[in-house]
């Protein structure tokens, strides 16, 4: 019975692919208003009033008709934060307050199937993503690089309005392994243009808390809008 079951839905997977060649791109502005704590491993960490840049990101998908084989999506976030520890943090094995910045980018490896494709104006993705954290902690002047790969479930799902060339929806990404844990929720607006491009915005929240990662914990709540522009061919 549960080999029928997962046949069943690898075949209704493999059918819920595009029947053409696609691509689709994006690009834009995030400005987020992040929480923060870091500090070393099992040591106390301190909330820090930190602003962040205003940060970019970009995407990139590419969508094929060949059954079983996932579609594929690339995205990069570029999240930087900057601001004053006022309390004592142990970091790097010393005890330090100051200036500190913290860089969470990381770049996202997504494996998809649609599962709907304009079927009543619907839209429904799912799959897994892999986030690559390529970042660093720096507190007063003391720097220590932050990396990290964490698998992580995918859905999206937008409707759109009929008649028109407006979307809206979102996409989710989430997982919890040991004590670390992220959640990334995105709301999007979209518009099309009849020329191929559109514009896009709305509201994105990360929760991204990270325990033991190269002797570091870090909890990150950023929160707030983004603009942006794509195109889809």
């Amino acid at each position: 019975m549960k080999a029928a079951l997962l046949l069943s839905y690898l075949v209704l997977a493999s059918t819920a692919q595009a029947d053409v060649l696609g691509l689709t791109a994006e690009f834009g502005t995030f400005s987020p208003d992040p929480t923060i704590e870091f500090s070393d491993h099992d040591e106390t960490s301190e909330t820090t009033d930190m602003d962040a840049d205003s940060s970019s990101y970009y995407g990139i998908a590419f969508e094929h008709p060949l059954p079983l084989i996932p579609n594929i999506r690339l995205q990069g976030t570029n999240l930087t934060s900057e601001g004053t520890v006022t309390s004592d943090v142990v970091f790097e094995g010393q005890t330090l307050s100051g200036k500190a910045k913290l860089d969470l980018s990381h770049t996202d490896y997504t494996f998809y199937y649609e599962f709907l494709d304009g079927i009543l104006w619907l839209e429904l993705d799912a799959g897994f993503t892999i986030r690559d954290f390529d970042g660093s902690i720096e507190l007063d002047s003391v720097r220590s690089d932050l990396s990290a790969t964490i698998p992580l479930a995918y859905i999206s799902a937008y409707a759109t309005i009929p008649s028109t060339s407006l979307s809206i929806g979102g996409e989710f990404k989430a997982l919890s392994i040991g004590d670390s844990s992220v959640t990334d929720t995105t709301i999007k607006v979209k518009y099309e243009t009849p020329f191929l491009v559109g514009i896009e915005g709305g509201y994105r929240s990360m929760n991204i808390d990270l325990v033991d990662i190269d002797n570091k914990d870090v909890n990150s709540d950023s929160s707030g809008v983004f603009l942006g522009a794509f195109i889809d061919f």
